[in-house]
């Protein structure tokens, strides 16, 4: 259904200049508690199914219309702090609709593979998925890399989805791996994430960092979470811990490309790209050094 105008407005050149990638959070739910995430926090409490928000589907279906208007043809990428694949129908329905009005772009799917088989797998597919990035955490209350234990993890879940097991020799003392399946476009990662996480803007693992380095999180990513707020980077989340940080918000001015033109949106960006920090912003403890996405 893709219906670009011939001629864009100065908000939709802006953004279709400039945005590569958009991150969306199709609800507020996920079963796991990661050591390394900010959804272990006794503070923020994503845990419960039964609680799952979704992302208003008049709100996700008005994002998809208007990215219709330029063409997007970069990465939509359903990310964010929750597990997408939790809910089967919703993420399938949802993908179907990004390929409805926005064909040319390209559907990315991050998971911790504890829902997925290979039936799944087909289905995304089926669905236009182009990507599925499949990460290999340990289990809940982990608290330090165990290489075996990864290992394991890898291998159970290339049972799961019917893949060929991966070699540990091949693998052995590497503290980030990435295995590309044959035949589905779907890629395994694991990493040890106490040595080379991030700290999600200093809310896990590492709370005293102090940050000098300049950041291009905002260059080509946009970041929005299920309930239309928009972040900075994939590392804040709102609106539990960064409320008052989010640079636009979908549900009080419905425009994206008005959003993202907005002078509080275009004055953080500027201000993380020279690393010159608003007082009491995440982003001073944030050691995420390069940030932004490439097609």
């Amino acid at each position: 259904m893709a219906r670009a105008n011939n001629k864009m407005n100065t908000e939709q050149q802006l953004f279709k200049d400039n945005i590569t990638s958009i991150e969306i959070g199709t609800h507020n739910y996920c079963n796991r508690t990661c050591n390394f995430c900010p959804l272990s926090r006794d503070d923020v409490n994503r845990k419960e199914k039964k609680n799952t928000q979704f992302m208003d589907r008049v709100l996700f279906q008005n994002i998809l219309e208007q990215l219709s208007e330029i063409d997007f043809d970069g990465r939509i990428d359903f990310s964010r702090y929750h597990e997408p694949l939790s809910h089967k129908e919703d993420i399938l329905e949802r993908c179907r609709l990004v390929n409805y009005y926005i064909p040319n772009a390209k559907i990315s799917i991050n998971t911790n593979a504890d829902y997925l088989d290979r039936e799944y797998i087909d289905e995304l597919l089926i669905c236009y998925v182009d990507h599925i990035a499949i990460q290999a955490y340990l289990k809940n209350g982990v608290v330090e890399y165990d290489e075996l234990g990864v290992f394991k993890r890898i291998n159970q879940i290339c049972k799961k989805i019917k893949v060929p097991e991966i070699n540990p020799d091949d693998y052995k003392d590497k503290d980030w791996i990435r295995y590309q399946l044959p035949q589905i476009k779907s890629t395994i990662h694991a990493r040890n994430y106490w040595k080379n996480g991030m700290n999600r803007a200093g809310t896990v693992l590492d709370f005293n960092y102090k940050r000098t380095e300049p950041c291009t999180s905002m260059d080509k990513g946009v970041y929005i979470e299920y309930d239309g707020s928009m972040t900075a980077c994939c590392d804040m989340l709102a609106p539990e811990l960064h409320r008052e940080w989010i640079v636009g918000d979908l549900k009080k001015e419905s425009n994206i490309f008005v959003n993202y033109a907005s002078k509080k949106y275009q004055d953080f960006k500027k201000r993380i790209n020279n690393a010159d920090w608003i007082e009491n912003s995440p982003c001073i403890k944030c050691k995420r050094d390069i940030r932004g996405h490439k097609k």
